[in-house]
Protein backbone atom coordinates (compact mmCIF):
# COMPACT_ATOMS: atom_id res chain seq x y z
CA UNK A 1 0.00 0.00 0.00
CA UNK A 2 2.86 2.33 0.82
CA UNK A 3 4.34 1.72 -2.61
CA UNK A 4 1.01 2.37 -4.33
CA UNK A 5 0.51 5.57 -2.37
CA UNK A 6 4.02 6.70 -3.22
CA UNK A 7 3.39 5.95 -6.90
CA UNK A 8 0.14 7.87 -6.83
CA UNK A 9 1.80 10.85 -5.13
CA UNK A 10 4.60 10.77 -7.70
CA UNK A 11 2.08 10.63 -10.52
CA UNK A 12 0.09 13.52 -9.02
CA UNK A 13 3.30 15.47 -8.67
CA UNK A 14 4.19 14.84 -12.31
CA UNK A 15 0.65 15.73 -13.41
CA UNK A 16 0.85 18.93 -11.37
CA UNK A 17 4.15 19.79 -12.97
CA UNK A 18 2.67 19.16 -16.44
CA UNK A 19 -0.32 21.30 -15.55
CA UNK A 20 1.92 24.10 -14.28
CA UNK A 21 4.04 23.85 -17.44
CA UNK A 22 0.99 23.94 -19.67
CA UNK A 23 -0.45 26.79 -17.65
CA UNK A 24 2.79 28.73 -17.93
CA UNK A 25 2.86 28.17 -21.70
CA UNK A 26 -0.73 29.34 -21.99
CA UNK A 27 -0.01 32.39 -19.84
CA UNK A 28 2.98 33.22 -22.05
CA UNK A 29 0.78 32.91 -25.15
CA UNK A 30 -1.88 35.08 -23.51
CA UNK A 31 0.74 37.65 -22.55
CA UNK A 32 2.09 37.57 -26.12
CA UNK A 33 -1.39 38.10 -27.52
CA UNK A 34 -2.08 40.92 -25.05
CA UNK A 35 1.23 42.51 -26.02
CA UNK A 36 0.20 42.39 -29.67
CA UNK A 37 -3.20 43.84 -28.78
CA UNK A 38 -1.47 46.70 -26.98
CA UNK A 39 0.79 47.17 -30.00
CA UNK A 40 -2.23 47.23 -32.34
CA UNK A 41 -3.96 49.73 -30.07
CA UNK A 42 -0.82 51.87 -30.19
CA UNK A 43 -0.74 51.63 -33.99
CA UNK A 44 -4.41 52.60 -34.14
CA UNK A 45 -3.69 55.63 -31.97
CA UNK A 46 -0.79 56.60 -34.26
CA UNK A 47 -3.00 56.08 -37.31
CA UNK A 48 -5.69 58.31 -35.83
CA UNK A 49 -3.07 60.96 -35.06
CA UNK A 50 -1.68 60.74 -38.61
CA UNK A 51 -5.20 61.06 -40.05
CA UNK A 52 -5.78 64.12 -37.89
CA UNK A 53 -2.47 65.60 -39.05
CA UNK A 54 -3.39 64.95 -42.70
CA UNK A 55 -6.78 66.63 -42.17
CA UNK A 56 -5.04 69.63 -40.59
CA UNK A 57 -2.62 69.84 -43.52
CA UNK A 58 -5.49 69.65 -46.03
CA UNK A 59 -7.37 72.36 -44.17
CA UNK A 60 -4.24 74.52 -44.06
CA UNK A 61 -3.72 74.03 -47.80
CA UNK A 62 -7.35 74.97 -48.50
CA UNK A 63 -6.99 78.07 -46.34
CA UNK A 64 -3.73 78.93 -48.11
CA UNK A 65 -5.32 78.47 -51.54
CA UNK A 66 -8.28 80.57 -50.49
CA UNK A 67 -5.99 83.28 -49.12
CA UNK A 68 -3.85 83.25 -52.27
CA UNK A 69 -6.96 83.44 -54.45
CA UNK A 70 -8.19 86.44 -52.46
CA UNK A 71 -4.79 88.12 -52.73
CA UNK A 72 -4.62 87.44 -56.47
CA UNK A 73 -8.12 88.83 -56.95
CA UNK A 74 -7.22 91.92 -54.90
CA UNK A 75 -4.08 92.43 -57.00
CA UNK A 76 -6.10 91.96 -60.20
CA UNK A 77 -8.61 94.60 -59.10
CA UNK A 78 -5.80 96.95 -58.12
CA UNK A 79 -4.10 96.37 -61.47
CA UNK A 80 -7.36 97.12 -63.31
CA UNK A 81 -7.78 100.32 -61.31
CA UNK A 82 -4.22 101.41 -62.11
CA UNK A 83 -4.66 100.54 -65.80
CA UNK A 84 -7.88 102.55 -65.98
CA UNK A 85 -6.23 105.49 -64.21
CA UNK A 86 -3.30 105.41 -66.63
CA UNK A 87 -5.64 105.15 -69.61
CA UNK A 88 -7.63 108.11 -68.28
CA UNK A 89 -4.48 110.22 -67.92
CA UNK A 90 -3.20 109.19 -71.35
CA UNK A 91 -6.58 109.90 -72.96
CA UNK A 92 -6.62 113.34 -71.39
CA UNK A 93 -3.10 114.04 -72.63
CA UNK A 94 -3.85 112.81 -76.15
CA UNK A 95 -7.10 114.74 -76.26
CA UNK A 96 -5.02 117.75 -77.37
CA UNK A 97 -3.36 115.76 -80.17
CA UNK A 98 -4.07 115.14 -83.84
CA UNK A 99 -2.40 112.34 -85.76
CA UNK A 100 -1.52 113.31 -89.34
CA UNK A 101 -1.08 110.48 -91.84
CA UNK A 102 0.39 110.56 -95.34
CA UNK A 103 2.69 113.61 -95.13
CA UNK A 104 5.87 113.00 -97.15
CA UNK A 105 8.93 112.53 -94.94
CA UNK A 106 12.08 114.41 -95.96
CA UNK A 107 15.60 114.37 -94.55
CA UNK A 108 16.12 117.29 -92.14
CA UNK A 109 12.47 118.36 -92.44
CA UNK A 110 10.74 120.93 -90.21
CA UNK A 111 7.50 119.29 -89.04
CA UNK A 112 6.19 122.52 -87.49
CA UNK A 113 6.42 124.33 -90.83
CA UNK A 114 4.77 121.46 -92.70
CA UNK A 115 1.88 121.25 -90.24
CA UNK A 116 1.42 125.03 -90.05
CA UNK A 117 1.15 125.18 -93.84
CA UNK A 118 -1.25 122.24 -93.83
CA UNK A 119 -3.61 123.76 -91.28
CA UNK A 120 -3.40 127.15 -92.97
CA UNK A 121 -4.51 125.50 -96.21
CA UNK A 122 -7.70 124.44 -94.41
CA UNK A 123 -8.44 128.10 -93.63
CA UNK A 124 -7.15 128.36 -90.05
CA UNK A 125 -4.55 130.61 -88.45
CA UNK A 126 -2.34 128.05 -86.74
CA UNK A 127 0.46 130.37 -85.66
CA UNK A 128 -0.47 130.47 -81.96
CA UNK A 129 -2.44 127.21 -81.76
CA UNK A 130 0.26 124.57 -82.27
CA UNK A 131 2.40 123.64 -79.28
CA UNK A 132 4.52 121.04 -81.06
CA UNK A 133 4.70 118.72 -84.06
CA UNK A 134 6.93 115.67 -84.48
CA UNK A 135 7.20 112.33 -86.24
CA UNK A 136 6.32 109.22 -84.26
CA UNK A 137 7.71 105.69 -84.44
CA UNK A 138 10.65 104.08 -86.20
CA UNK A 139 11.62 105.37 -89.62
CA UNK A 140 10.47 103.16 -92.51
CA UNK A 141 11.24 103.12 -96.21
CA UNK A 142 7.80 102.00 -97.43
CA UNK A 143 5.72 104.89 -96.07
CA UNK A 144 6.13 108.07 -94.01
CA UNK A 145 5.72 108.00 -90.26
CA UNK A 146 2.71 109.81 -88.79
CA UNK A 147 3.12 113.32 -87.39
CA UNK A 148 1.68 114.08 -83.96
CA UNK A 149 0.37 117.64 -83.56
CA UNK A 150 0.10 118.94 -80.01
CA UNK A 151 -2.45 121.78 -79.76
CA UNK A 152 -3.26 124.25 -77.00
CA UNK A 153 -7.02 124.08 -77.52
CA UNK A 154 -9.41 121.17 -77.83
CA UNK A 155 -12.13 123.29 -79.52
CA UNK A 156 -9.56 124.28 -82.15
CA UNK A 157 -8.70 120.61 -82.59
CA UNK A 158 -12.36 119.69 -83.18
CA UNK A 159 -12.69 122.48 -85.75
CA UNK A 160 -9.67 121.20 -87.68
CA UNK A 161 -10.93 117.60 -87.67
CA UNK A 162 -14.36 118.68 -88.89
CA UNK A 163 -12.79 120.74 -91.68
CA UNK A 164 -10.56 117.81 -92.67
CA UNK A 165 -13.60 115.53 -93.01
CA UNK A 166 -15.53 117.96 -95.20
CA UNK A 167 -15.63 117.53 -98.98
CA UNK A 168 -13.56 120.68 -99.47
CA UNK A 169 -11.08 119.61 -96.82
CA UNK A 170 -10.58 116.18 -98.36
CA UNK A 171 -9.93 117.85 -101.73
CA UNK A 172 -7.31 120.13 -100.18
CA UNK A 173 -5.59 117.40 -98.16
CA UNK A 174 -5.76 114.78 -100.96
CA UNK A 175 -3.84 111.74 -99.60
CA UNK A 176 -3.21 113.32 -96.20
CA UNK A 177 -5.56 112.38 -93.33
CA UNK A 178 -6.11 113.99 -89.94
CA UNK A 179 -7.39 111.62 -87.24
CA UNK A 180 -7.70 111.32 -83.48
CA UNK A 181 -4.60 110.24 -81.57
CA UNK A 182 -6.14 107.26 -79.76
CA UNK A 183 -4.45 105.27 -77.02
CA UNK A 184 -3.70 101.64 -78.11
CA UNK A 185 -6.73 100.06 -76.42
CA UNK A 186 -9.10 102.67 -77.90
CA UNK A 187 -7.48 102.29 -81.31
CA UNK A 188 -8.11 98.51 -81.24
CA UNK A 189 -11.69 99.03 -80.06
CA UNK A 190 -12.36 101.52 -82.85
CA UNK A 191 -10.85 99.14 -85.40
CA UNK A 192 -13.32 96.47 -84.32
CA UNK A 193 -16.16 98.99 -84.37
CA UNK A 194 -15.51 100.24 -87.94
CA UNK A 195 -18.03 97.89 -89.66
CA UNK A 196 -20.74 98.93 -87.18
CA UNK A 197 -19.84 102.60 -87.60
CA UNK A 198 -19.95 102.36 -91.41
CA UNK A 199 -23.37 100.72 -91.36
CA UNK A 200 -24.67 103.39 -88.98
CA UNK A 201 -23.25 106.18 -91.19
CA UNK A 202 -24.90 104.62 -94.24
CA UNK A 203 -28.21 104.55 -92.37
CA UNK A 204 -27.89 108.25 -91.59
CA UNK A 205 -27.42 107.75 -87.86
CA UNK A 206 -25.31 109.91 -85.59
CA UNK A 207 -22.07 108.10 -84.75
CA UNK A 208 -19.59 109.02 -82.05
CA UNK A 209 -16.59 107.08 -80.77
CA UNK A 210 -15.04 108.39 -77.58
CA UNK A 211 -12.94 106.97 -74.72
CA UNK A 212 -13.02 103.48 -76.21
CA UNK A 213 -16.83 103.42 -76.47
CA UNK A 214 -19.14 103.63 -79.49
CA UNK A 215 -22.33 105.66 -79.38
CA UNK A 216 -24.97 105.50 -82.11
CA UNK A 217 -27.77 108.08 -81.86
CA UNK A 218 -26.64 108.78 -78.31
CA UNK A 219 -26.80 105.16 -77.15
CA UNK A 220 -23.74 103.14 -76.27
CA UNK A 221 -23.30 100.18 -78.63
CA UNK A 222 -21.52 97.00 -77.58
CA UNK A 223 -18.33 96.25 -79.53
CA UNK A 224 -17.76 92.50 -79.92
Amino acid sequence: MRLDLTGQITKLSDDLKDFQRNTNERLQKIESVMSKVDEIDGLKTKQQQLEADVDNIKESQLNLVSTNAEEVEALRRKNDELRKSLEHLERYSRDFNIRVLGVNEDEGEDCMTKITDLITSLGFDATSEIENAHRMGKKRNDKPRPIIIRLYSRPFKRSILQAAKSTNGKAILQEVRLVEDFIPSDFNARKKALPIMKQAYDEGKKVRFTKGKLFIDGRETFIA
